[in-house]
């Protein structure tokens, strides 16, 4: 037999259906194998690898359930389907338990067999090749943050000069808040965890990076004027979309002009805008959360 992306061993000591089964299942496009009884198949797939089982329980020499706890025992089982008259359900919870895809009812449309066959084997190759993607590190997720804010800074960074002034002198955030920020990323990491975190669509919007750098705030007004003076804060992580800042005081302005060196782009000062969306207590600090803004 020719080798197949998608190929399928049928496992049933009934020759007819096994003829109905394979005529089914090639014409969806599967290229299918045959076998009468679990040692045969063991046979065949110690000689080849297959996508997907479809095997029957009650069969002689070696039955289906022998068969399906061999093969998801390989180092990678293909996906195991039985296809059965038995009815009973804790042997249905067991099989499943064991890593068996689906465990339907003779009779059956074969047909519909077809579809449920293809559908498994197109929901394991997604599965896989997900898992073959490599996940995003937050080093990279930060400097596409990173060259996302340099745009902005090139876009509206001259009507910042006057804003930021010399801020040397200005005193550093307390060093115990690096370490309260670490803190704090922990225990979010492991509350995300216990819960059971699953990302959804939003994603993205919702991915951060921590970083640790000093933020030199201005404040200002709607038009980007500038209404107090300024003061450095920690920078407690960072999205495409806003930051999160921890400071020793509260502010109540509006908008803050921020300025800091980015932590990924060589000799690169970022200047945005942050509409201020919120300021809680976080003893002994207080949480400061904005929004990146664009000019009027």
């Amino acid at each position: 037999m020719v080798n197949h992306p998608h190929s399928v061993l049928v496992v049933d000591d009934e020759p007819e259906v096994r003829r109905l089964t394979v005529r089914a299942l090639s014409a969806a496009g599967l290229a299918c194998d045959q076998a009468g009884d679990g040692v045969t198949a063991m046979e065949l797939i110690d000689q080849r690898e297959y996508d997907a089982i479809l095997t029957d329980l009650r069969m002689p020499q070696r039955h289906g359930y022998a068969l399906c706890s061999d093969v998801l025992a390989l180092h990678r089982p293909p996906q195991v389907m039985v296809l059965t008259a038995l009815t009973d359900a804790r042997l249905v919870r067991d099989l499943m338990g064991r890593g068996v895809y689906d465990v339907l009812q003779k009779p059956i449309s074969y047909d519909v067999l077809a579809a449920k066959v293809v559908a498994m084997i197109d929901n394991t190759r997604t599965r896989s090749a997900a898992k073959a993607m490599p996940a995003p590190t937050k080093v990279s997720f930060l400097k596409q943050v990173e060259l996302t804010l340099k745009e902005l800074t090139e876009l509206y960074g001259e009507r910042l000069d006057t804003v930021f002034g010399d801020f040397d002198e200005l005193p550093d955030p307390p060093p115990a808040i690096q370490q309260f920020i670490r803190r704090l990323a922990e225990s979010e990491a492991a509350g995300e965890e216990s819960a059971g975190f699953v990302p959804q669509h939003n994603e993205r919007r919702k991915a951060r990076a921590t970083c640790f750098t000093t933020v030199v705030a201005t404040p200002v007004d709607r038009l980007w004027r500038p209404i107090c003076e300024p003061f450095k804060l920690a920078m407690r992580d960072i999205s495409e979309s806003g930051l999160r800042m921890l400071h020793t005081r509260a502010t109540n302005s509006p908008f803050l002009a921020l300025t800091w060196n980015a932590t990924l782009l060589p000799r690169q000062q970022l200047r945005v805008v942050a509409k201020v969306m919120r300021c809680s207590a976080c003893s002994p600090f207080y949480d400061i959360g904005g929004m990146f803004v664009m000019a009027d």
